[in-house]
């Protein structure tokens, strides 16, 4: 029936968990230098994050997370593919903010990845 209430659904694959962590990313055959961002929110299959220069839809990333795992701090990595990306200027000057999906992940850092997404709900531990 035209015009009789809304919906709003989430299509995401994976639930998304408010987070912010320290990543470095590089883009596939650039150069060594990695730009260091934050992410803004995580799941399982990828994440957003603001970032210090421009990326675009379809570029290949390298990304780094450091993650909190108790008392220590685990170091992540994976491939990701950059699904859309907003440019201008964000909170703390960010000039990038970008959604990434996860292609590739190595397995170390695939349970490191699980372990810290099922220790963490919302922003305090389980």
């Amino acid at each position: 029936m035209k015009g009789f209430g809304s919906a709003e659904f989430d299509r995401r694959r994976y639930p998304r968990l408010n987070f912010s962590l320290p990543l470095a990313f590089q883009v596939s055959g650039d150069h060594p230098h990695i730009p260091k961002g934050v992410s803004a929110n995580v799941s399982l299959g990828g994440l957003m994050a603001y970032l210090p220069q421009n990326v675009t839809p379809g570029e290949i990333l390298e990304v780094t997370m450091l993650l909190p795992l108790g008392d220590e701090k685990k170091t992540c990595r994976a491939q990701a593919e950059v699904v859309w990306s907003q440019n201008g200027v964000f909170d703390s000057g960010w000039s990038c903010r970008a959604g990434v999906r996860f292609l590739d992940m190595p397995p170390e850092s695939k349970e490191i990845w699980q372990q810290f997404l099922r220790n963490w709900q919302g922003d305090k531990p389980r």
